[in-house]
């Protein structure tokens, strides 16, 4: 019993480790109607450990590029559509996609995979804007379907 307690009391700490991130940054995207790329990007660079919690959001843009995970034609200040934060989520996570998305690994099957894994509920379009609060939904569901114990 009491090494279940242990485990549970030290999870909970890695649970706030992981989400180190700015409470102002956070606040801020609960509070948004839509997400930029440059913020959701921010927001799984650091979650997936990809970027330290001290840079910004016009240095996790720059990475995301780096990176090729950047939406074609898109800025920091674009707000991001589904379909491309799903390719976000399932590129910085590493996450296995189905038959469709091993072929052509691309925001539409990455959309569609998470559909099919539930990490996307509720009626949804892949080109609708992001809100923040369902970033941060999607981002917790991520990591129940990846397993991580944070």
């Amino acid at each position: 019993m009491k090494r279940v307690c242990a485990s549970l009391v030290l999870a909970s700490f890695c649970v706030f480790g992981a989400f180190s991130q700015s409470n102002d940054f956070v606040d801020g995207l609960i509070e948004s109607d839509s997400v930029s790329v440059g913020q959701a990007a921010y927001l799984v660079l650091v979650a997936s450990d990809n970027l330290g919690d001290d840079a910004d959001a016009e240095r996790a843009f720059e990475m995301l590029g780096n990176f090729g995970w950047a939406p074609e034609g898109a800025s920091a200040d674009t707000p991001i559509r589904l379909k491309d934060y799903s390719y976000l989520l399932m590129s910085a996570f590493g996450l296995r996609g189905g038959l469709m998305y091993a072929l052509f690994p691309g925001p539409r099957y990455a959309y569609r995979q998470l559909v099919s894994s539930f990490v996307i509920q509720g009626r949804s379009d892949p080109d609708m804007v992001v809100s923040g609060p369902a970033a941060i939904r999607m981002l917790g569901r991520v990591f129940d379907v990846k397993g991580i114990a944070e």
